[in-house]
């Protein structure tokens, strides 16, 4: 919990505002003196939101399907960040905190002991119809924003960008269910149970220090495609809603990205075809080896010497590469295909592991085996620095809000959120990802901001975060 100690919440302090008080004529009232002290995580962090991304304004744009709503939208946007970056389990528990003065004070409003900000199930209407594509909107503002600051040129391919696309289960039940849920059938205690889920398929731009958060695209269920003109007989697969997410990203981030690395799921001729049509490369995981162009790849490789062998940057892992090119197999698929496999062996305990990948696009094909072995392996970055995350830290595999519509807000959000945290702590702060588990760092940074909420004496300005000096 936010509490602090029970105060009036308006005593003077002076080093805050004196709310109680407007500002000469013709003067801007300026922002309290802790907002610039260096040490403060919460003003740093505030301040960062506000003169670098402009948070404040673009969620003033966002708008909803409410009908006379007492509430502003963008004040319950803006509970909502806070509560995905404090790490909040449920709404439950943000709306306790809606209660109690720090957090209120954090929103800008003062303090009403006992009385919520607003409820629950204001959140919940607001969750259930605000616009999806302005959401996005401000992900993508903040994205490029931070490639005008020069945030990407420092990742695995310099100023090349490399995407990583993965799905992953949000949550499911047994029980609950909306019209947005897909379905299947699962064993439990010797019977078959229907049980409902919701599953997205996630970008996420790979980087050295900072991984932030493309897009994402919901899996559909059999109604909804019907209901969009679709004459079909199954959910959505992860395939489909990745080809989508691939269109969008190629609409909106154009040539931001350079190349995507993909599962064992994607080496096939659609996919394949969809990203080197848009003028992308790829760099795809294969593991069947009955399946092309894994099969011709391995075929034309049997006898060879290896073309490359090198050891990792710590000593660790020595590696065997082979590598072949133009392969030209797949009847669904008119490009080349480079095929690298490479033999890992562990100084440590002399076991062996082995790693292939394929390799389209004409820019993508001329990359050194060492690069695509490291861009293969990047892939688990989506695994762990993501979906780990997200699970063990910010609670995103519970159901905050199970209504159509309402599970994508939440994820944009709790998205947005998780970027700007990224890029305060290792680009503003300038934090290196240790020890070695980076969520470490974040976490501490989370809980002094979490302290310095507490210790507000005086509401956030927030119509006066942009323009203070």
């Amino acid at each position: 919990m936010l509490s602090g100690p029970r105060d009036p919440g308006w005593v003077t302090d002076r080093s805050t505002i004196d709310v109680r008080e407007a500002p000469p004529v013709g003067q801007t009232p300026s922002p309290a003196r802790w907002f610039t002290r260096p040490h403060d995580k919460l003003a740093k962090f505030l301040r960062y939101i506000s003169r670098v991304y402009d948070l404040p304004t673009q969620f003033a744009s966002v708008s909803d399907g409410r009908r006379r709503a007492q509430i502003r939208t963008e004040d319950v946007l803006r509970g909502l960040f806070f509560a995905a970056t404090l790490r909040l389990p449920s709404f439950n528990v943000l709306e306790g905190e809606l209660k109690r003065g720090p957090f209120q004070r954090l929103l800008g409003q003062r303090v009403r002991w006992d009385t919520k900000l607003f409820s629950a199930d204001t959140i919940a209407r607001v969750l259930d119809s605000v616009e999806h594509a302005q959401l996005r909107k401000i992900l993508r503002n903040v994205l490029y924003q931070a490639e005008r600051n020069k945030v990407f040129r420092d990742g695995p391919l310099g100023a090349r960008r490399v995407v990583a696309i993965d799905g992953w289960e949000v949550f499911h039940s047994n029980h609950r269910s909306c019209s947005a849920c897909l379905k299947r059938s699962v064993r439990e205690g010797g019977e078959f149970v229907v049980q409902h889920y919701h599953r997205v398929v996630v970008a996420l731009l790979l980087g050295d220090d900072v991984e932030v958060v493309l897009d994402l695209e919901p899996l559909r269920n059999l109604d909804l495609r019907r209901a969009q003109g679709e004459a079909t007989d199954t959910h959505d697969g992860e395939q489909t809603a990745a080809l989508r997410l691939i269109e969008r990203l190629h609409e909106h981030y154009g040539g931001l990205i350079d190349l995507f690395v993909l599962d064992a799921l994607y080496p096939n001729g659609p996919m394949m075809t969809a990203i080197t049509g848009l003028g992308y490369g790829a760099v795809i995981t294969l593991k069947k080896e009955t399946d092309e162009p894994f099969k011709d790849g391995l075929a034309l490789m049997a006898g060879l010497p290896s073309s490359k062998q090198w050891m990792s940057a710590d000593g660790k892992e020595h590696r065997e590469a082979w590598d072949v090119d133009d392969v030209e197999t797949l009847a669904t698929f008119k490009g080349k295909v480079r095929v690298v496999r490479v033999e890992v062996a562990s100084t440590r305990t002399k076991r062996s592991h082995t790693w292939c990948a394929a390799v389209i696009g004409e820019q993508a094909r001329k990359l050194s085996v060492e690069v695509v072995h490291r861009l293969q392996r990047m892939r688990w970055h989506e695994e762990n620095t993501l979906f780990n995350q997200w699970t063990q830290q910010w609670h995103l595999d519970h159901a905050f809000r199970h209504k159509p519509g309402a599970v994508t807000a939440v994820l944009l959000i709790w998205s947005l959120a998780f970027n700007l945290m990224q890029l305060f702590v290792y680009r503003r702060l300038r934090r290196p990802r240790v020890p070695r588990d980076p969520c470490d760092t974040i976490r501490a940074i989370v809980a002094a901001i979490r302290e310095a909420i507490c210790a507000l004496t005086a509401p956030v300005p927030w119509r006066l975060l942009i323009d203070s000096g």
